[in-house]
């Protein structure tokens, strides 16, 4: 059996067990991973605040700039910070279309 189809195995079973049309399964489980994923970028960025000590990635990016933290791996972190935050609005864009 391919995966795609252990799949389809799977998601009728669920939809069965559950009492959803499998569309309505897919949609929800759909929304809970976009929603995972950017509770998850958020905890990224709130731990990177709580490493620095800053309230944003611009106060960051100032600590750094004025050596008030060393610039390594601070300049990795502030570049990471701002993929999360990239990440975190573009799932927002999906999030919105898929509700």
């Amino acid at each position: 059996m391919s995966s795609v189809e252990s799949v389809s195995s799977v998601t009728t079973e669920l939809s069965h067990m559950i009492g959803l049309p499998e569309d309505v399964l897919i949609h929800k489980g759909l929304i809970s991973l976009i929603e995972k994923e950017i509770r998850l970028a958020e905890m990224d960025i709130a731990d990177l605040m709580d490493r620095y000590n800053v309230a944003s990635k611009e106060e960051l990016y100032k600590a750094i700039k004025f050596k008030k933290i060393p610039s390594h791996p601070a300049w990795e972190d502030y570049i990471i910070w701002k993929n999360k935050e990239k990440y975190i609005a573009d799932l927002k864009v999906h999030l919105g279309r898929v509700q």
